[in-house]
């Protein structure tokens, strides 16, 4: 998974719900069910400022033509800041459905509704997940957070979290990496990710 060098980050950003369910309806016009599966991820358009120092740009480019083929991390821009101190894991092993345990925090943390985390399997891959209603961390820094998709990846207990900044990764959308270069040599670029397990 490539990632962007420091101080390379988006500055818009226009975010979706990639919904593994769907709704089923009756040729014989009866009511629509609506169907939820397993796997629903998210994709984000990200739009970079302008990169002016020629070095840079020379290695963003580099780095861009590489996460085509290996996929890219980046950092997932929220809504506000999500102070968040302690170093956060998950806590206990085979936890599924649309809930997941933590510890780490310190106590009587508020997680607030709507932020972002991702949670890093065996593998080092993250997941993005956005929290479905405030909770507060107990005098033992343990929280089971609710969460608006269902978990898509086995997490083993001590697993990192991150609620800080938390990451993006997947394929680089489309079959075509593009960038623009002025005059003064320096680069603008736009890049999609989809999350992709």
């Amino acid at each position: 998974m490539i990632e962007l060098p420091a101080g390379v980050v988006p500055v818009a950003a226009s975010a979706a719900l990639v919904d593994a369910g769907g709704v089923m309806r009756s040729p014989l016009n009866t009511a629509a069910l609506r169907v939820n599966r397993l796997g629903s991820h998210y994709r984000v358009a990200l739009t970079f400022p302008r990169v002016a120092d020629p070095a840079l740009a020379r290695v963003v480019v580099s780095r861009l033509i590489r996460a085509q083929q290996e996929g890219l991390r980046t950092w997932f821009p929220t809504h506000d800041d999500q102070p968040v101190s302690g170093t956060v894991v998950v806590d206990g092993a085979g936890q599924s459905g649309k809930a997941l345990a933590i510890r780490g925090l310190q106590r009587q943390t508020t997680i607030r509704e709507g932020w972002w985390l991702s949670a890093v399997d065996a593998r080092g891959r993250a997941y993005l997940h956005n929290v479905a209603a405030g909770v507060m961390a107990g005098s033992d820094g343990r929280v089971i957070l609710p969460l608006s998709e269902g978990l898509r990846a086995p997490f083993a207990d001590g697993a990192a979290v991150r609620l800080v900044s938390p990451p993006i990764e997947g394929i680089v959308d489309g079959d075509a990496r593009e960038w623009s270069i002025d005059v003064e040599r320096g680069l603008d670029f736009t890049v999609t990710i989809e999350e992709a397990r």
